[in-house]
């Protein structure tokens, strides 16, 4: 996948157009895209994504219980992975946001890009204050010859999926819906720091995970999933929380433990993926009890995975 960061750089041969944040890439955006490499093999073009950086409600300050499922390396991996040919960013900025519906189509998607076709979801709006619709988009298709499809909802389990329910999913710790609208399994990343390293005095050493302060983390509790580590993945077990037990910090942390492995993998580099939730965080009476409530979680975890 080839990846612009300006008009000016762009390139691409007869280009099917897509247009939003596609945070998550969920099973919804996959189907855009499916739909759009449909459209690729009829025009001999390229799939092409326009997205932009920050999120708009990053850029206008609208932060509050708000957090990304995907950072933007993310999305372009899972993008890449989904087959997509293209992938335009732009920065999103005051500029950008005071272009009309009009000027966004003409300056930005026929002369900018050139598209050949465009693909959006059925919701999708644009331009100033989001005042750009599909049947104003198929009016200038029509003057400027490029094609314009609307893409149904896509729903699982007939509830239509949406990045907004993802996020609802996680912050109530249901990964296992999460996941079925995502069509893969949610993850985290970052590097491992040094904690309080309380969890190898009792048998489970467990590694701090600094995740990034925008990325989307599910609710607190202990859950079942992978790590990987170096490009070897193992069984594990996630908790977040702030270890009410041992009351470490009144901060939430990442922590996991990586099931029948031996080896330091301070400052390496982890990728947690959430399968199942376990259990809620509890505190328990002493560390005794706490040792065995996580073999216990580790036992759970072994016939989840």
């Amino acid at each position: 996948m080839r990846i612009y960061h300006s008009i000016q750089e762009f390139s691409a041969t007869n280009p099917i157009v897509t247009i939003g944040m596609f945070d998550g890439v969920h099973a919804g955006h996959r189907a855009i895209l499916r739909q759009m490499e449909q459209s690729k093999q009829q025009l001999g073009g390229e799939t092409v994504l326009l997205t932009f950086w920050p999120h708009p409600r990053v850029y206008f300050g609208k932060t509050e219980n708000f957090r990304l499922l995907t950072m933007i390396d993310e999305k372009m991996e899972l993008l890449a992975d989904a087959g997509l040919d293209v992938c335009l960013i732009l920065p999103f900025s005051s500029e950008f946001a005071q272009l009309s519906p009009d000027e966004y189509i003409i300056n930005i998607l026929h002369k900018g890009i050139g598209a050949k076709k465009i693909v959006i979801g059925y919701d999708h709006k644009y331009g100033k204050q989001g005042l750009g619709t599909f049947s104003l988009m198929q009016d200038y298709g029509k003057k400027l010859g490029f094609e314009v499809e609307q893409v149904q909802a896509y729903s699982v389990e007939s509830k239509t999926v949406s990045s907004t329910k993802v996020r609802n999913c996680l912050m109530a710790g249901d990964v296992e819906t999460a996941n079925q609208y995502l069509s893969y399994n949610y993850f985290v990343q970052g590097s491992v720091v040094p904690g309080h390293q309380i969890g190898r005095t009792i048998g489970f050493p467990t590694a701090n995970l600094r995740v990034d302060d925008f990325k989307e983390i599910p609710a607190s509790g202990v859950y079942a999933g992978y790590a990987e580590v170096a490009g070897i993945r193992y069984n594990a077990v996630v908790n977040i929380g702030n270890n009410p037990t041992v009351q470490t910090s009144d901060e939430s942390s990442v922590e996991v433990h990586l099931i029948d492995f031996q080896g330091d993998i301070y400052q390496s580099n982890v990728r947690l993926s959430f399968v199942k939730r376990l259990r809620d965080e509890q505190c328990f009476g002493n560390l005794d009890e706490l040792k065995h409530a996580i073999a216990h979680d580790v036992e759970m975890a072994r016939q989840s995975l």
